[in-house]
């Protein structure tokens, strides 16, 4: 991996949406497998369970979700949205030098093992040059940046793609779908916006080898 060492921390640009109902779980996790479709092999990535589930959350959320993760998340899908290949094989490094060092390869893998795996969809160059990148060791290939992209082409909302991080985060952590809704998916998510963009699930592309 080839990135400027030089690279500084990145800096939470945003706060994260007010919680505002419980969501709905169902369309989280299709709009998570439409992104990830390798997800149930996921392991550990950045959240960590280390005694009770809740007090784990919140630890996560304090150091690494919302200083590091969160405002990530949110500038790939901006930096998507005008095309900037450039501007995200940059940030995908800065995020390498924001995450600890114990989570920094174990994300790192996971988002590889994605980009490996499938294709980029037909026609989308963005995602074809960040994969070409990470493929030529020029990027780090971070789960949240390959997440972001995938979800950007989707055209799901931030809060959806907020959301079905959460989820293969807390997939990867072991917890089952109840824990997820309610520590990692409840507090963030609300349930009309959800169920608006359930809608345009039948247009997605995204199946493993051509996608």
């Amino acid at each position: 991996m080839r990135c400027d060492s030089g690279i500084g921390m990145i800096q939470p640009n945003t706060q994260p949406e007010p919680p505002s109902g419980r969501g709905d779980y169902a369309v989280v996790a299709r709009a998570a497998e439409l992104c990830n479709p390798l997800m149930d092999g996921l392991e550990e990535v950045t959240l960590s369970i280390r005694g009770p589930v809740a007090s784990s959350v919140l630890r996560w959320n304090s150091s690494i979700f919302h200083p590091v993760l969160h405002p990530a998340l949110l500038e790939v899908m901006q930096r998507a949205s005008e095309g900037g290949s450039f501007e995200i094989t940059a940030l995908d490094c800065r995020l390498d030098a924001s995450l600890p060092v114990n989570f920094r390869s174990q994300s790192r893998d996971a988002g590889k093992a994605l980009v490996r795996g499938l294709l980029a969809p037909k026609g989308d160059r963005l995602i074809e040059r960040y994969r070409a990148a990470v493929l030529a060791g020029d990027s780090p290939g971070h789960l949240a940046v390959i997440h972001a992209l995938r979800s950007s082409g989707f055209h799901f909302s931030p809060r959806v793609m907020i959301a079905s991080y959460l989820l293969q985060e807390g997939i990867g952590a072991g917890l089952d779908g109840r824990e997820i809704s309610r520590f990692l998916i409840g507090t963030l998510s609300a349930a009309g916006e959800l169920a608006v963009a359930g809608t345009n699930f039948h247009s997605l592309h995204g199946s493993p080898g051509n996608s």
